[in-house]
């Protein structure tokens, strides 16, 4: 509960002597509008335009949301934005409002879907047998480096086909996509009784299409995706790239969802622009609703991860151990959550504590192999890729814009992803003394933290380097 009292409003003349006075829905509207000027409209209307004011009890403004897990995000993440909110509207409302509840109402629940279509228990049952079990929202541990992906795929489980669509979640391999694409479907079956889902990889769509042009059912297959699907989930959309049927075929299903407020959400390792294969019309129908990127974890969402990963499996994982494995891995959790599986299952089968020295020893193998993928050299080669310089370029002396930061990120990431030391690193970039180089890091750290545009490219970078 947010439990903190409004500040009273002195300048105010306007202050209601009755609690019964006040109606709810203009208290929330005042309140709506003065949220919107405090919070961006993607964050307003994840999070607050679907709560519903419904009483003011016991000197509480009273509003419900569907889910427990709304109601925890709000009074975790915006606790001080709604206070100070509510004291921004002037209302002068300290004899009258002392607090702001939120309320979990499973009334509220939209148990069933727009349409008059019915789905019987067992077609919900073969829905669910699509998607996998153990991925869940409940159990899909966010940080900076996944919340608005999260957050978007909440907002469509919440609102299909209305909060964001389609939805067109990329990252890399082992980041979640998968994760957040069931627990989409998931959340939709509990919410909409009468929805259809389809959920496949893109491979799976491409054999349906094949099998329907050879043995003559493509007519089947149309009514299938066309006319019997509310939701359409489907992993890994740039394997279709270079498949012309098979675009031509996902083009006017994707259409016919679309025209028909159906919810299409697709996941891929690449940005639609990215895609080499990938037909233009495809490219542009994928950016008319929202695109949301999944970084690999930063190190607190990495031991967050492997902490609860243990407690799934019943393993007590001291934080030391935790921290060792997120400071070695860091790609994916798909690796991440393997390791942790590996030392779990050794320690079960030896009887032996889990300590940093086990972990070790345990994953020598795996990690002398990671130390070896990712070189001085191979990050050089990738940033001036990116930068359209040559390698020779990022170790010579000029200090020409176009050349001087596309240097001095790579100095950086090789200092963040490898931790090479400062001397070894002005040696690699052409004799530089490593003064330059402790200089160039710290202004990229301070630039990362400040310029969103070059944050972007250091995390697509990392991403390039990480895979």
């Amino acid at each position: 509960m947010i439990n903190e009292a409004l500040a009273v409003n002195e300048k105010t003349t306007s202050v209601v002597s009755e609690t019964s006075s006040l109606d709810p829905n203009t208290l929330w509207q005042s309140l709506a509008a003065a949220l919107k000027s405090r919070v961006n409209e993607y964050v307003f209307q994840t999070w607050f335009a679907p709560l519903h004011p419904t009483c003011i009890r016991d000197h509480q403004l009273i509003i419900q949301t569907h889910d427990r897990f709304t109601k925890d995000w709000i009074d975790d993440h915006y606790r001080d934005v709604v206070l100070e909110a509510l004291n921004e509207t002037g209302l002068g409302l300290k004899h009258e409002i002392d607090e702001f509840e939120l309320e979990v109402n499973d009334a509220l629940r939209p148990h069933d879907a727009p349409g008059t279509h019915q789905v019987t228990v067992s077609a919900q049952s073969a829905q669910k047998k699509q998607l996998n079990d153990k991925y869940l929202f409940s159990n899909f541990v966010v940080g900076p480096s996944n919340q608005f992906a999260f957050a978007a795929s909440r907002a469509v489980a919440d609102r299909p086909a209305q909060a964001y669509n389609p939805l067109f979640l990329f990252g890399g391999v082992g980041l979640g996509k998968t994760h957040l694409i069931n627990a989409v479907g998931h959340g939709v079956l509990a919410n909409f009784q009468n929805y259809r889902i389809i959920y496949m990889s893109s491979e799976q769509f491409m054999n349906e299409v094949i099998n329907g042009i050879r043995y003559g059912k493509m007519e089947e297959f149309h009514n299938k995706y066309r006319k019997n699907c509310d939701m359409l989930l489907m992993d890994d959309i740039q394997l279709i790239a270079g498949k012309d049927r098979t675009q031509e075929e996902f083009f006017h299903t994707f259409n016919a969802l679309y025209e028909s407020k159906k919810q299409i959400i697709v996941t891929s390792d690449k940005l639609p622009h990215e895609i080499s294969g990938l037909e233009e019309r495809m490219r542009t129908r994928f950016q008319w609703g929202l695109i949301a990127d999944i970084q690999p974890p930063e190190i607190e969402t990495r031991v967050a991860i492997l902490k609860k990963k243990a407690e799934l499996e019943g393993a007590e994982l001291p934080d030391g151990v935790a921290m060792f494995l997120a400071e070695n891995i860091r790609s994916n959790v798909r690796e991440l959550e393997g390791a942790l599986i590996r030392v779990i299952a050794h320690s079960s089968l030896t009887g032996q504590r889990i300590s940093i020295d086990y972990a070790r020893e345990v994953l020598a193998e795996i990690l002398a192999n990671r130390q070896n993928l990712v070189t001085v050299e191979g990050i050089q080669k990738i940033v001036a890729a990116y930068y359209s310089v040559r390698v020779a370029d990022l170790k010579s002396p000029r200090r020409h814009k176009v050349v001087a930061k596309p240097r001095q990120v790579a100095m950086y990431l090789c200092r963040k992803l490898l931790n090479t030391s400062y001397p070894e690193l002005g040696e690699r970039f052409g004799g530089k003394d490593h003064t330059t180089i402790l200089s160039a890091c710290r202004k990229m750290e301070l630039l990362e933290q400040k310029d969103n545009a070059l944050r972007s490219e250091v995390q697509e970078l990392k991403r390039r380097i990480q895979e």
